[in-house]
């Protein structure tokens, strides 16, 4: 087919609009069924409540529409939202982590103003279902995507299926601990939380670290990396726990899941800095059942959240309850 023929073909896809909800951010975007991109735009959020998120991204589809528009003139006819913490995909409901928060009929709001079906999911395991249509896990019926970004967290399909649990709390991989109780759970040792949390913990042993201003402030992971190159003590301490915690954390998942294959994603992870250093971490026996090994994410580190709420919106996500 030619290029032309291909660009049409595109144009009779079915679409829908993308919502990715982050802690600083939010993505919207009109996405095709095959996954790919027509249009995306940004707008900053910062931390605010979750009515004034809805309030947001009511206002963004709005402006997106204004400004922008969609591929075929008209509104697309779903929604998919990605957003974090708890979810119930079935009621539509935006749960409650802390007791003094409240739950958000998100589905049913955003329904009411735009007229159109409405999905919502996990942000992670919504991307695991991405990762699953379009990206490395694509024709594995047992899969285990891990973000390592800010936080920690997993998305796991077993049997073709997305594992939740009773309240939607499965794949909370941050709070597992492996020191018998007397250190930090995973959480705040392997991710972008975890490398401040430690620096400004660990800070006064090392009093010459060259990372002691820096400490003041914010500490991020590349401030990290760049240290221990050039043999920083307290970065490379932080670094190698990391790294030890992460080859724990994924030789006891695979121990428990036996998975075809674990992809590995978020922002702490995808500049390839820690990649091979943690599959190194890994246990050999669990690595040798890993069919397909351990891989970096095949969507684009930049959109991954994105993809995933696209994914739930184009009805993707019904195939894995």
């Amino acid at each position: 087919m030619t290029e032309e023929g291909v660009e049409k073909e595109k144009m009779h896809m079915k679409t829908c609009i993308a919502v990715d909800i982050g802690g600083t951010k939010m993505l919207i975007a009109e996405v095709r069924e095959d996954g790919s991109i027509i249009n995306i735009k940004r707008f900053p959020t910062g931390k605010i409540s979750k009515e004034e998120t809805i309030e947001k991204l009511i206002a963004g589809i709005r402006e997106y529409e204004e400004e922008i528009g969609w591929e075929n003139k008209s509104r697309p006819k779903q929604i998919g939202v990605g957003v974090n913490g708890l979810i119930d995909p079935v009621k539509g409901i935006w749960k409650k982590i802390k007791p003094e928060e409240s739950e958000v009929a998100l589905t049913k709001c955003i329904e009411q103003e735009f007229g159109v079906k409405c999905y919502i999911d996990n942000d992670v395991k919504a991307t695991v279902i991405a990762e699953n249509k379009f990206g490395a896990g694509q024709n594995c019926r047992d899969m285990i995507y891990i973000n390592m970004g800010t936080g920690l967290a997993a998305g796991i399909i077993a049997n073709k299926k997305l594992i939740r649990g009773t309240d939607g709390f499965a794949g909370e991989i941050g709070y597992m601990n492996f020191t018998g109780g007397e250190g930090e759970r995973v959480e705040l040792m392997s991710s972008g939380m975890g490398i401040e949390y430690q620096v400004k913990k660990l800070i006064d042993k090392y009093p010459d670290s060259m990372l002691k201003a820096k400490a003041e402030e914010y500490v991020s992971g590349q401030d990290l990396f760049e240290a221990a190159n050039k043999g920083d003590e307290l970065a490379k301490h932080v670094l190698d726990e990391l790294i030890k915690m992460s080859g724990l954390m994924i030789s006891n998942l695979t121990c428990v899941l036996s998975p075809e294959i674990v992809i590995l994603g978020g922002g702490l992870i995808t500049n390839g800095f820690l990649f091979q250093k943690i599959i190194d971490a890994v246990m050999p026996k669990a690595k040798q059942h890993l069919e397909k090994g351990i891989v970096l994410t095949g969507l684009d580190p930049a959109y991954a959240g994105l993809m995933g709420a696209a994914a739930i919106g184009l009805g993707y996500q019904q195939e894995y309850f």
